[in-house]
């Protein structure tokens, strides 16, 4: 465990110090080169820039050690080491680009800050390739016991783990029985002699071993208790209440900063968006009241994030008067103004909703929120329903650029949904936004 302890201290100041040596680095390669515009060039001077490599250093060690890069107790491959590191950076890039933006006099180089990103970026995969291989060194050998399905699972993700090494696997599955030697008996000093360092068992298997358990607490051995989540859908939260420990089933399994990253991309693109396009609002508000009767801006009672219902903000695409009823548009729908028709089939009918992402009300990717009076009845009838409103509403979605909208699928729907809060992240937010542009007319009535 200290072993561990000091690669992970160790990895931890050596990715702080690729941070702040690739900054300056592109700092020093723009003055020695005279790169970009010779006029501002008295503005590049070596206090403001250090000034703010400490800045994005600070932010660099509070982002990585939030996203988990150095949780010891999560093993990882390298390719998901480097991934998970990538995505860190990323996320650090963006979190002082805003800070900058704001606090900064001065506009920061773009050469510079160019030069940082991909310099520090190929550092950091160039450091997990190198530490590695010293990782290596650090083998440690385990014992499974248990076939249960969130035993074998573990073992899915353990077994791809260069620096763990199964060595005994007790009451093992039938098909891996031959791979991996079994143990009659467990005894404690044997298995601390044979240098194992780590025993994983299914939670519903500890009563089983309660006297080998016992004796394990007077060893150096770990015993890691492997929770049955099989009824989670979308993840799970741990935590330590007054010294007792809880797992929250299907709680949005993300920590706060992830959320309030989302929450800054959101307004801050909401509200550039909401500017620039501004004139293409007046227009179209406009040919609204120009082609049919009725006010412009249509307000709906949806339900939102925690089963709370809020009033959300689209364009009139339909005729108003008794003919208009409560019901799910479908193709070539009579209620729909032939300016409705394109405005729905080009998704602007929703661009209102931005002010419902300023508000907070909503965000811009996330399941799509429902009216009171649906959520009510297929919260009876489809499975797993109500769990999409643990995620904030979005503008548009996964289900949405995957076809499922309008009269189709609830049920696809939902496991849509269910899969995208299970698998969020900020790169997937931008892989959706995109999409929805590829998509803009698939079911779209």
């Amino acid at each position: 465990m200290q072993r561990e302890l000091k690669y992970n201290y160790f990895l931890r100041l050596v990715d702080l110090l690729i941070v702040l040596g690739s900054w300056m680095g592109g700092y020093y390669f723009k003055i020695h080169f005279n790169l970009g515009n010779p006029e501002i060039q008295n503005n590049y001077f070596l206090p403001f820039y250090l000034t703010f490599g400490l800045l994005l250093t600070l932010v660099a060690l509070i982002t990585f050690k939030n996203m988990g890069i150095y949780n010891a107790s999560t093993p990882r491959s390298l390719q998901q080491e480097t991934r998970e590191i990538l995505k860190a950076n990323i996320i650090t890039f963006i979190i002082f680009l805003v800070i900058s933006f704001f606090f900064s006099q001065q506009r920061l180089s773009r050469i510079v800050l160019s030069l940082y990103f991909i310099s520090s970026s190929l550092l950091l995969i160039v450091a997990r390739i190198v530490f590695e291989s010293f990782k290596a060194r650090l083998v440690k050998s385990v014992v499974l016991i248990g076939s249960e399905p969130e035993t074998l699972k573990f073992y899915e993700k353990i077994s791809r783990i260069k620096s763990l090494n199964i060595k005994y696997w007790v009451d093992a599955p039938e098909f891996l029985k031959n791979q991996y030697p079994s143990l009659e008996n467990l005894e404690p000093d044997q298995l601390e002699a044979e240098g194992i360092t780590n025993i994983f068992i299914s939670q519903n298997r500890l009563r089983d071993h309660q006297d080998f358990f016992e004796k394990l607490c007077n060893s150096m051995i770990t015993l890691s208790s492997i929770p049955d989540i099989s009824l989670s859908k979308i993840g799970y939260k741990i935590e330590c209440f007054q010294g007792q420990p809880l797992i929250h089933i299907n709680e949005v399994p993300y920590k706060p900063i992830h959320l309030i990253l989302k929450r800054i991309f959101d307004f801050t693109s909401a509200l550039a968006l909401l500017i620039c396009i501004s004139p293409i609002l007046l227009v179209i508000s406009i040919l609204i009241k120009l082609t049919s009767k009725g006010p412009v801006i249509y307000t709906q009672k949806r339900t939102g994030i925690d089963g709370k219902d809020f009033k959300i903000y689209k364009f009139r695409t339909m005729i108003t008067g008794d003919m208009n009823k409560e019901t799910w548009t479908v193709k070539d729908d009579p209620r729909v103004t032939k300016l409705g028709s394109l405005l729905r089939k080009t998704n602007l009918d929703e661009l209102p909703q931005l002010w419902n992402i300023i508000k907070g009300e909503m965000s811009v990717v996330g399941p799509r929120p429902e009216r009171p009076h649906f959520v009510a009845e297929f919260r009876k009838s489809i499975p797993n329903y109500m769990i999409r409103h643990k995620f904030k509403s979005g503008l548009t979605g996964w289900a949405q650029i995957q076809g499922w909208r309008g009269d189709t699928s609830i049920k696809k729907r939902i496991e849509c949904d269910l899969w995208y809060i299970k698998n969020w992240s900020l790169f997937l937010d931008l892989k959706i936004i995109m999409l929805t542009f590829v998509n803009i007319n698939k079911n779209a009535y």
